[in-house]
């Protein structure tokens, strides 16, 4: 097989592999992983037949266990599309204020400024702020008092203020998961290169039947995080792979005209 073939049959597989990623497809849902106290927490089921773990980020809509749904996937990136996401179109300003206490005043209220009206306030920023948090979860713990503030600081994130909703049944503080949240985002933003490495591993999955009324899904079923670390990670790799090989063989190329030179 010549070059050419090589690389167009590895730039079919990879855009294959990414493309396989986003659109509508089915969602079931098998059975939880782990239930929160407060609710929430996360499930084992099946995209597009494939088997994941997916984990909420929305407090005021529901998700059956099992259940029969058929979703919208979003790739999640630095240059994420979030048009079919439940809070993609939510503005900076249309979040419910954060308003976070430990006892260090001074940090409490850098933190609550970078959510309100700085970098935090972005829909993607929240996104990204939630894929950590969901990645730090301890599933074998189950419903234990850091899953449930991490749960906590999930909703608080992702808390819309034309939605209203009560979002801490369970009564818990999660000062300190939000201002992790911060630190990560804060630090992982300075390598824009190591932060789409992260969140390649993380897609967002929303009901397709939602409507949007200023910017924020209507109706559908409960908004869920679905860590795919191994498919999405699968591309990375052969991308790296093809840019190695055309590398190689441009060096070989230019060896093979310098062997010929008089």
């Amino acid at each position: 097989m010549n070059s050419k073939s090589i690389l167009g049959t590895g730039f079919a597989l990879l855009f294959m592999t990414l493309g396989a990623s986003g659109g509508t497809v089915p969602l079931n849902t098998i059975s939880y992983n782990f239930q929160l106290a407060g609710g929430g927490g996360g499930a084992t089921a099946t995209l597009n037949g494939v088997p994941v773990e997916i984990f909420c980020d929305d407090f005021a809509n529901d998700l059956g266990v099992p259940s029969d749904n058929s979703a919208d996937v979003t790739i999640l990136g630095t240059g994420a599309n979030l048009s079919e996401t439940r809070f993609g179109g939510v503005s900076s300003t249309g979040w419910a204020a954060i308003s976070i206490s430990d006892g260090n005043t001074t940090l409490d209220s850098q933190d609550d400024a970078f959510f309100n009206s700085g970098n935090g306030s972005s829909a993607l920023a929240r996104y990204e702020m939630v894929a950590y948090l969901v990645s730090i979860y301890n599933l074998g713990q189950g419903g234990n008092t850091s899953n449930n503030q991490i749960q906590e600081a999930i909703w608080t994130i992702m808390d819309p203020t034309a939605e209203k909703a009560l979002i801490n049944p369970d009564n818990v503080n999660a000062a300190c998961y939000l201002e992790q949240a911060v630190s990560w985002y804060t630090s992982m933003n300075a390598n824009q290169t190591a932060l789409n490495s992260f969140l390649s591993q993380f897609e967002i999955v929303s009901g397709s039947n939602m409507t949007f009324t200023n910017g924020l899904g209507i109706g559908g079923f409960q908004e869920q995080i679905v860590m795919t670390p191994e498919p999405r990670g699968g591309a990375w790799i052969l991308f790296s792979l093809l840019a190695a090989g055309f590398l190689l063989m441009k060096r070989s190329r230019v060896a093979g005209t310098e062997g010929v030179r008089l």
